[in-house]
C-alpha cells in the first residue's frame, strides 16, 4: 500500500503547527529587517540643496574646515559621508582624493544593503512555505480519511499556510522593492554630488 495512505506514514508524524510555526518566525525576521531598514533609511535624507550649494561656494573658497562642518551638522546621508571624505582628504592635501571617495562610497553601499538581500529572499521563500504547508495539509487530509478529525486538521493546515504565507510575503515584496528605489536614489545622489565636487577639490592651488 502506497505509505502516505497510512495514518501513521511520515506526513503524518510532522505535527500540523509545524509549518505556521515557522512562517511566524520568518515574520518576526522580516519585522526586525523591515524596522531596522526603514530607521536607519530615514535617517539618510539627503543633501537640501540651499546646503548643498552653501558647502560647494565653501569649497570654491578652499574653506575646507567649514565645508565639512556644514555638511556634518546639516546631513548624514551617504553623499554628505563621501563628500566629507573628500574635504577631509583635500585639507591634508591628500594625493588620493577620488579613491578615498569612492572607498566610501563603495562602504555606504554596503551599508544600504545590508539585510536588503534577506527580505527579499523572505519575500520569495514565504509564500512557498505556504505552498509547502498546504501540500503537507491535503496529504494529511488524504491520508486520515475523508470525514475524520485528522483529515479537518489537514484541511485547516493547508488552508492557513496558504494565508500566513502570502501574509508574509506580500508586505516583504512591497518594502524590499520600496527600500531598493530608496538605495538607488541615495546612489545617484553619491554619484552626482561627488563628480561635481571632485572639480574643485582636484584643483590645483
Amino acid at each position: 500500500m502506497f505509505f502516505l495512505a497510512k495514518s501513521d506514514s511520515l506526513i503524518s508524524s510532522v505535527p500540523p503547527e509545524t509549518i505556521p510555526v515557522i512562517i511566524v518566525m520568518v515574520s518576526i525576521i522580516m519585522l526586525t529587517i523591515v524596522i531596522e531598514r526603514m530607521v536607519y533609511y530615514w535617517k539618510l535624507k539627503p543633501i537640501e540643496p540651499d546646503d548643498y550649494a552653501k558647502s560647494k561656494e565653501l569649497v570654491r573658497e578652499k574653506k575646507w574646515d567649514e565645508a565639512k562642518d556644514l555638511l556634518q551638522k546639516k546631513s548624514q546621508s551617504p553623499a554628505s559621508m563621501v563628500l566629507q571624505v573628500g574635504i577631509e582628504g583635500r585639507r591634508r592635501d591628500s594625493l588620493y582624493i577620488e579613491e578615498d571617495m569612492q572607498t566610501e562610497g563603495y562602504r555606504q553601499i554596503r551599508m544600504m544593503e545590508k539585510f536588503l538581500a534577506a527580505l527579499g529572499t523572505i519575500a520569495t521563500v514565504s509564500p512557498l512555505l505556504g505552498v509547502l504547508g498546504t501540500v503537507l495539509g491535503i496529504i494529511r487530509s488524504f491520508a486520515e480519511g475523508a470525514g475524520t478529525k485528522g483529515a479537518e486538521v489537514g484541511i485547516s493546515e493547508a488552508l492557513i499556510t496558504t494565508a500566513m504565507g502570502l501574509a508574509v510575503a506580500i508586505p516583504a515584496y512591497v518594502f524590499y522593492n520600496y527600500l531598493v528605489r530608496v538605495k538607488e536614489d541615495r546612489i545617484t545622489e553619491i554619484e552626482n554630488l561627488s563628480n561635481q565636487f571632485l572639480i574643485y577639490l582636484v584643483d590645483k592651488k
